[in-house]
């Protein structure tokens, strides 16, 4: 009888070892099963945040070009055209900036009314500071577009009548 008993006790603890080394097993399953998910979740993300990256991208390179057009058709419809003036002349037709600044080789002007800004780059390349490029933009920053808004623009700086 007692050996009956030893052999139960031994075939009890062996099968509760066996359960043990089980659930450590499937434990470590588990946690691989997990990291591996991850680093795929992780890849798709990155594949997620590239598509995501390389569309902004392309919107902003079509909304400067879109700008670069209305610019160029700005200074078409422009009624004073401001390129190649001097800082001098500017000031004399257009009194003191509201606002000046210097920003390495680019030197800005800006002046406000009531829905306008007139921004004058100068480049300081030359021993001259002459306008290189000028914009309308209204009150919010962005470019006027239309030859109504820049004729309302001409008016409140009295550049017309």
């Amino acid at each position: 009888m007692r050996l009956f008993i030893y052999l139960v006790i031994l075939f009890f603890l062996s099968s509760c070892t066996t359960i043990e080394v089980t659930k450590e097993v499937v434990k470590v399953g588990n946690v691989v099963k997990e990291k591996v998910e991850d680093q795929f979740q992780k890849e798709e993300v990155e594949v997620v945040e590239d598509n995501t990256i390389v569309k902004e991208q392309q919107i902003i390179s079509e909304e400067k070009e879109e700008e670069k057009t209305i610019v160029k058709t700005q200074q078409k419809l422009a009624q004073i055209n401001f390129i190649g003036k001097k800082i001098n002349e500017i000031e004399s037709q257009m009194g003191t900036a509201e606002l000046t600044r210097s920003d390495g080789i680019v030197y800005t002007m800006r002046y406000d009314s009531k829905s306008c800004r007139l921004f004058l780059f100068f480049g300081l390349n030359s021993n001259t500071k002459r306008v290189e490029h000028f914009e309308f933009r209204d009150s919010f920053g962005d470019l006027l577009d239309t030859k109504k808004s820049l004729e309302v623009c001409y008016k409140e700086y009295s550049l017309v009548n």
